[in-house]
């Protein structure tokens, strides 16, 4: 299990992503919303006091000791990432740096501020020596500075209500960054995320363009996605599929139909991966309906009042032998299971 920050702005802007189509009328492009000039972005709030770690040398600190002044809540969690060195006694810059900040700091709320950052300075000291030791503590100065200067941002950012809105907020916190990281660690840090904000925002712009049937906007999405580095195609499935399963759980609950159903599939995960949901849910569906015939046969067969119990149970035997596979008779029993448990959910 890992602890994560709290308060993370990166996963807001996510969730404001995923929610503009509710907030947006249609089409987008009726909206005029005057966009943040990247110039007047806030340049410096006022930094965070970083208190230094007693003259105490890494051997001498161990990891057990600074994870033993954790919070109750971190009980069962483990620290999300580990520093890496090179040939040379150098830190390699990864986003395993940032979540390691984030797991620590996520004691914000819980303690001072001041105890999270010397506990976390002090858990560098002991996983690390010089010179990788002094550039973690760098970072982490860093890092500070950028949550501080990006929360100042995010409260004198007006309401998000247009793509192009969005769009300059997304630009002008990568421009917050760049001031203050390096380029390898600002790619290191927040490189992915950065790839899948700009995938999400040219997403959302071909969901709201008008000009697109629903069939040539999955069929756009199919080849954005198709753009992406490989690793990022990996990762933006599970945050996709995660939003179509919430979407059309809200979707069949409104009583949507199937053609509905189809237009959000193919604006959020393509045309390719529409047309394997649909071969899946026919599938389902068949499956669902064998179950009911061979469950209706059954109790036939459970109900006939000639029949002992013993040539009861072997007639339903054969009819399941008859009706299903191997394979498939593994499964029928939990099946049956479930089927009736929802029946029996739906009568009450």
């Amino acid at each position: 299990m890992n602890k994560t920050l709290l308060v993370m702005v990166p996963l807001a802007l996510v969730a404001t992503f995923v929610a503009l189509p509710y907030l947006l009328p249609s089409p987008v492009q009726d909206l005029t919303v005057a966009p943040v000039p990247a110039t007047q972005a806030p340049k410096v709030a006022a930094h965070l006091a970083i208190p230094s770690i007693q003259a105490t040398p890494a051997e001498m600190v161990s990891a057990g000791r600074v994870l033993a002044t954790l919070p109750p809540s971190f009980s069962g969690t483990d620290v999300d990432g580990e520093f890496r060195v090179d040939a040379n006694g150098r830190l390699i810059l990864s986003d395993d740096i940032r979540r390691i900040f984030d797991y620590f700091l996520a004691a914000t709320g819980e303690e001072p501020l001041s105890t999270s950052i010397e506990r976390l300075q002090a858990y560098i000291a002991s996983q690390l020596v010089s010179p990788a030791r002094e550039r973690a503590l760098e970072l982490l100065a860093q890092y500070l500075d950028y949550k501080t200067q990006v929360a100042t941002f995010e409260q004198n950012q007006t309401a998000l209500t247009s793509l192009d809105a969005l769009r300059q907020r997304e630009l002008n916190v990568q421009a917050l960054r760049t001031g203050i990281f390096g380029h390898e660690a600002h790619q290191a840090f927040f490189g992915r995320e950065e790839g899948y904000n700009l995938f999400t925002l040219q997403r959302l712009a071909i969901q709201n363009d008008p000009s697109l049937s629903s069939e040539a906007k999955g069929q756009a999405i199919d080849q954005l996605r198709a753009s992406l580095p490989e690793e990022l195609q990996d990762a933006v499935l599970p945050q996709l599929q995660n939003e179509l399963s919430q979407r059309t759980a809200e979707l069949q609950r409104a009583g949507a139909n199937p053609q509905q159903i189809r237009q959000l599939r193919q604006q959020l995960v393509g045309a390719e991966a529409t047309a394997r949901l649909e071969t899946l849910d026919q599938q389902r569906q068949a499956w669902s309906q064998r179950l009911q015939d061979y469950l209706s046969e059954k109790a036939k067969i459970d109900s006939h009042t000639g029949l002992a119990a013993g040539d009861k149970a072997a007639a339903i035997a054969r009819l399941a032998e008859e009706r299903f596979n191997a394979n498939e008779r593994l499964r029928l029993e939990g099946a049956e299971q479930v089927l009736l448990a929802r029946k029996a959910a739906a009568e009450e």
